[in-house]
């Protein structure tokens, strides 16, 4: 099994959260709705999505399985286009895309390059 650096850590992270915000607006959910169907509350399906801990398994499982998302496969750290292209695609998704939320997505996009270019100047 392959050892992960800091940056790849930062990275996978920002996915699982990418992951599961997009499979949650493809299912028409809310934070609020999918936390009521976990039994949690929406601000730690907030947090995961907004990569904003490192999450434990047990949310990451719970969340992937409400959201019939792989689980496995959110720990296998996509290229820096498919991380893209997911952020793209939960942007058109949000229903109600404030200018917070506009904003959020454009550092998600600009936080993602940096730490692909930091990948590429280690290796």
């Amino acid at each position: 099994m392959r050892k992960y650096n800091e940056v790849e850590f930062e990275l996978l992270n920002i996915q699982i959260g990418c992951v599961l915000r997009l499979a949650r607006l493809r299912k028409g959910l809310s934070q609020h709705n999918l936390s009521l169907l976990l039994g949690s509350n929406p601000t730690m399906v907030g947090r995961v999505e907004r990569s904003e801990n490192v999450s434990g398994w047990d949310k990451i499982l719970s969340i992937s399985q409400e959201l019939d998302v792989d689980f496995y496969g959110l720990f296998e750290l996509k290229g820096k286009d498919e991380l893209l292209s997911v952020v793209d695609e939960s942007f058109k998704l949000e229903d109600k895309l404030t200018q917070e939320k506009s904003d959020y997505y454009r550092y998600l996009k600009i936080a993602i390059k940096k730490k692909f270019l930091l990948l590429k100047k280690e290796s």
